[in-house]
């Protein structure tokens, strides 16, 4: 009987951890589709842009970002119904949820990952009836930078 239970446990987590989506798991199911930009900024680009941009603009904070990855779901509300299903029940593990609004026919999750009060990684997710994105940020932010860039 132990052993019974033991295996349904066993089966009912791996079924959990196996139906949970990573972000990267999202962006690689949906980038190739019909009706989809990806795009991909690595860290070269990053610093290259930060020469372009004065500092109280916000050059310092382009610096502490690595990499940045946006994906644009746009005129295809099948695919982006599909794409929200799987990205509301995306994995939490490690995320703080920062921000989770539900208006209208619109939902928006900012969700963060943090190390040593720094902000390692940033996830924003917007969905509407007819257009889903999904940004991902990553690098070395500060709380402050936020607050500066929401400013």
């Amino acid at each position: 009987m132990k052993k019974t239970i033991f295996t349904i446990m066993l089966t009912t987590i791996w079924a959990a951890n196996m139906a949970a989506q990573s972000v990267d798991d999202l962006f690689k199911e949906y980038k190739n589709k019909t009706n989809v930009e990806y795009i991909e900024i690595p860290q070269a680009m990053m610093s290259m842009a930060s020469t372009f941009v004065k500092k109280d603009k916000g050059s310092d904070i382009i610096k502490r970002v690595n990499h940045i990855t946006i994906l644009n779901i746009e005129n295809n509300p099948q695919l982006c119904q599909d794409f929200a299903q799987k990205a509301m029940s995306l994995s939490r593990n490690g995320y703080e949820t920062m921000v989770n609004s539900n208006e209208d026919n619109e939902k928006t999750r900012i969700l963060v990952k943090t190390k040593n009060d720094n902000i390692t990684e940033m996830v924003v997710l917007n969905i509407e009836p007819s257009e889903c994105s999904l940004i991902q940020i990553k690098g070395k932010l500060r709380p402050s930078d936020i607050e500066k860039l929401n400013n």
